[in-house]
C-alpha cells in the first residue's frame, strides 16, 4: 500500500511542486487548504489540486488563528516588541491543524512547502538548514515539537527555489505567479493600519500616541508618531536630521520614548533568550559554542551560549547588527542542525 500524506496547499509554487515530489516518491497525496483569515481564498489551491489529480480538503480555523497569531502580533507591537507571527503560526496553527486533520482522515504523515531538512538520529527528530540557503525556513520552525517533526515530510529540502519555479512552469501546473505576501493576514503589508483597526482607544494611544525621540542620556531630539511605528535597527523613515545616519536603538513603550543612536551604537554582543524549545538535543544546562541566527536571513554567527533555568545568555564572538526584542534567536551546530530556539527578551545597551 502507498503511504498517505496530507499536504498543506496554498496553490503556490512551493506546495504544488511538493505534491509532485511526493507523488514521484510513491506517496498517495491529499491536500489541505487552511482557511485562517478573511482574505483566505482556496481557488488557486483547488485549481492546482485538480491538475495534480488529488483531493483537496478545506478546514476553517479563523478563530484559532485570530487567538493564537493575530492577537499575539497586536500585543507584541503594543508592548514595543517586534513579533515573529510565522513562528507562532507554524507551531500552533499550520502544523497543529495539519496533524489534527490528518488524524481525522487516518493519515500518518503531513507535508508542507517549507525549505528545510528533517532528520532522525535514532533518538530525536530534528531540523537542518535546506539546500537553498537563501530560502531556508528552519528559522521559523524552531518551536515545533518532537511529535510534529516526527510526522513531517519536507519535499523541498534538496531543491533551490529558482529550480522549483522553473519545474512548475515547465509542467504548467499553475497558471500564474503566486507568491506569499510578507504577513498573510495584513492587506498590502500595511501593518500600521491593521494595528489601529485592532486596538481599542487606549491601545491606539499607547502604540501610536506622539512621543519623543531621545538620546541615550535622555535628551529630547524630536517627536515621533508612536512606538509601534518603529523597530530596533530602523534607519529609514525616522524624519529627523542629525548630520549622519541615525538608528533606532531602543523602544520604551511605557514612556513612549524611542532611543536614537548612530552606527556604532547599532550593535549587539550579548542578549538573553527565553521561551526555549530544544530540537536536536534534549533540554540541557551549561555552556556551548555554536552558531546563532538572530533574524531571518541573517548569516549564522559564532557565539557562546549559556543555558540556565530555562534561559539562554548569548555572547557573540564579534559585534553584530542590533537584535530586536521579540524576534527569534535560533541556534545551530557546525553541521547546520537546529539545536534550539527562543525569543529575544533582553539586550545590553551601550553606555
Amino acid at each position: 500500500m502507498k503511504k498517505k500524506v496530507l499536504l498543506g496547499m496554498s496553490g503556490g509554487f512551493d506546495s504544488v511542486w511538493s505534491c509532485k515530489v511526493l507523488q514521484k516518491a510513491g506517496y498517495e497525496v491529499e491536500g489541505l487548504f487552511l482557511a485562517l483569515h478573511k482574505g483566505a481564498d482556496s481557488t488557486d489551491a483547488q485549481t492546482a489540486a485538480d491538475k495534480l489529480g488529488i483531493r483537496l480538503h478545506i478546514a476553517h480555523y479563523e478563530e484559532d488563528f485570530k487567538n493564537e497569531v493575530e492577537d499575539y502580533f497586536v500585543n507584541e507591537y503594543k508592548e514595543g516588541r517586534t513579533p515573529n507571527p510565522c513562528v507562532e503560526c507554524n507551531r500552533k496553527i499550520k502544523f497543529d491543524k495539519l496533524l489534527k486533520e490528518a488524524d481525522k482522515l487516518g493519515i500518518k504523515y503531513i507535508a508542507t512547502g517549507h525549505y528545510v531538512r528533517v532528520l532522525n538520529d535514532g533518538e530525536r527528530y530534528f531540523l537542518k538548514c535546506a539546500k537553498d540557503k537563501t530560502k531556508d525556513q528552519s528559522y521559523f520552525l524552531w518551536k515545533l515539537s518532537q511529535e510534529q517533526i516526527s510526522r513531517f515530510i519536507a519535499p523541498l529540502a534538496e531543491y533551490e527555489k529558482k529550480e522549483v519555479k522553473e519545474l512548475v512552469q515547465e509542467e504548467k501546473l499553475i497558471n500564474k505567479n503566486k507568491e506569499s505576501q510578507e504577513i498573510c493576514f495584513i492587506e498590502n503589508d500595511d501593518y500600521i493600519s491593521y494595528l489601529k483597526s485592532r486596538l481599542d482607544a487606549k491601545g491606539v494611544e499607547k502604540a501610536f500616541g506622539e512621543g519623543n525621540f531621545v538620546t541615550f542620556d535622555g535628551k529630547i531630539i524630536g517627536k515621533h508618531n508612536g512606538v509601534a511605528s518603529y523597530t530596533v535597527g530602523q534607519r529609514k523613515g525616522l524624519g529627523i536630521a542629525l548630520g549622519r545616519p541615525a538608528y533606532v536603538i531602543d523602544i520604551k513603550p511605557d514612556t513612549k520614548e524611542v532611543v536614537i543612536g548612530f552606527e556604532e551604537d547599532n550593535i549587539s554582543t550579548s542578549f538573553y533568550v527565553d521561551s526555549l524549545n530544544f530540537v536536536a538535543m534534549p533540554e540541557f544546562e551549561g555552556s556551548v559554542d555554536c552558531f546563532v541566527r538572530p533574524r531571518y536571513r541573517s548569516p549564522l554567527i559564532p557565539a557562546t551560549v549559556t543555558v540556565k533555568d530555562g534561559r539562554a545568555e548569548v555572547k557573540t564572538k564579534a559585534p553584530i547588527k542590533k537584535v530586536c526584542i521579540g524576534q527569534s534567536a535560533v541556534f545551530y551546530d557546525e553541521n547546520e542542525n537546529l539545536i534550539f530556539g527562543g525569543y529575544i527578551t533582553e539586550l545590553f545597551l551601550p553606555k
